[in-house]
C-alpha cells in the first residue's frame, strides 16, 4: 500500500527527511494494518456522517432501553397491589358464594290476584284524577 501521509520534504534538510520517517511510520504501519481507520482519515466527510448516524442509532436503542427498563420497573412496582386485588376479588367472590342465602318466599296466587287488583284501582283513579284536571285547565280558559 503507497504510504498514506507523507509531509513535504524541504531541499537541503534531510534532518526533517528523518523526522518525517520517525514520525510517521508508526501511523502509516498502523493504518496500513487497519484499512477501515484509513478509509476514515482519507473520506472525512463520509466518516462525519457516519459518526453521526452511528450516534443516532445509539440514542434510538439507548431510549429504547430506558422504556422497556421502566416497563419492567413500573410492573415490577404494581406486581403487589394487583396481587392484593386479585387476593380480596378471589376472597370476596368466595364469601359471597357460600353467604347463607334466605329462602325465597312463595309468591300465592291470592297475592298476585290482589296486587293485579290494586293495579287496576289505581289506574282507575289515575284516568279519574287526569280527567278532573281537564275539566278544570278548561274551566280556566
Amino acid at each position: 500500500m503507497a504510504t498514506l501521509l507523507q509531509l513535504p520534504s524541504w531541499p537541503g534538510y534531510s534532518w526533517t527527511d528523518g523526522l518525517q520517517s520517525a514520525l510517521l511510520k508508526p501511523l502509516q504501519t498502523w493504518l496500513s494494518d487497519h484499512p477501515m481507520a484509513a478509509w476514515f482519515v482519507l473520506h472525512p466527510l463520509w466518516a462525519g456522517v457516519l459518526v453521526v448516524l452511528i450516534l443516532l442509532l445509539l440514542a434510538g436503542l439507548w431510549s429504547a432501553i430506558a422504556r422497556l427498563t421502566e416497563g419492567f420497573w413500573m410492573t415490577l412496582v404494581r406486581l403487589p397491589f394487583q396481587l392484593v386485588t386479585w387476593l380480596f376479588v378471589t376472597t370476596v367472590g368466595l364469601v359471597l358464594k357460600r353467604w347463607p342465602k334466605g329462602e325465597a318466599t312463595a309468591v300465592s296466587p291470592d297475592r298476585l290476584g290482589e296486587i293485579m287488583a290494586r293495579l287496576e284501582a289505581l289506574q282507575i283513579e289515575q284516568e279519574n284524577l287526569l280527567q278532573e284536571m281537564r275539566q278544570l285547565l278548561a274551566e280556566r280558559r
